[in-house]
């Protein structure tokens, strides 16, 4: 269901990704973000990790997936959770499950990026999880959706930059495609570029280290 850390989150057993199918997962999706997509990437080029997702697809449409999920994270002393290391809110009952998961593990951490916010069904249930204490969310962005007119209290907003010249009209937060992080850049205007990927920290860091996201 749950497995601890990878190259990005880090080493060991602080942070704990949930992962679904790219893509077919994503109802916020645009062109911008489909091209570049690093996990469908590694979807493509590991089945074991495309059979898994497949797996936790199944388990988000059971009807006790949030009691499932609830006692992963006693079993396994779960401290932080990235929700969605691949794929997204797919649907607002989806959405409300995790909802329920977070309100009844206020010890534990959780914290994700969406382009969901895009659909209005789905976009009340994530400004409800960014109310939350233990929550931090981020509302994604590109060339194509552009920023949100209100963002909700407690959500900060990433922007991705796939050319040199996509510069976000307003955002905390720049992650930048593959090609882009050959350059040395730690911010764009007055957002952070991601520090794994600013060419500059590379591999001295990763989420579990540079924690901006999810403290």
């Amino acid at each position: 269901m749950l497995t601890p850390g990878n190259t990005k989150l880090g080493p060991g057993r602080l942070i704990w990704g949930f992962g679904l199918p790219s893509r077919a997962t994503c109802p916020g999706m645009t062109a911008a973000c489909s091209g570049p997509c690093y996990s469908a990437s590694l979807e493509a080029l590991r089945p074991a990790m495309r059979r898994r997702y497949q797996r936790n697809l199944a388990l988000s449409r059971r009807p006790d997936f949030a009691r499932l999920v609830l006692a992963f994270l006693v079993l396994h002393d779960v401290r932080v959770v990235r929700v969605h290391v691949g794929g997204d809110f797919y649907d607002a009952p989806y959405a409300r499950k995790w909802l329920a998961v977070m309100r009844k593990a206020p010890a534990v951490r959780f914290y994700f990026y969406t382009r969901s916010w895009r659909v209005p069904a789905i976009l009340p249930v994530l400004g409800e999880m960014a109310r939350l204490p233990n929550v931090r969310a981020w509302f994604s962005c590109d060339r194509d959706t552009g920023v949100p007119e209100a963002v909700p209290p407690g959500v900060r907003l990433a922007w991705l930059m796939t050319s040199p010249e996509d510069r976000p009209p307003r955002a905390d937060l720049v992650f930048r495609t593959l090609p882009l992080r050959r350059a040395v850049r730690k911010r764009v205007g007055l957002a952070l570029v991601c520090p794994p990927e600013n060419g500059a920290t590379g591999r001295r860091t990763d989420c579990a280290r540079c924690r901006v996201c999810w403290r």
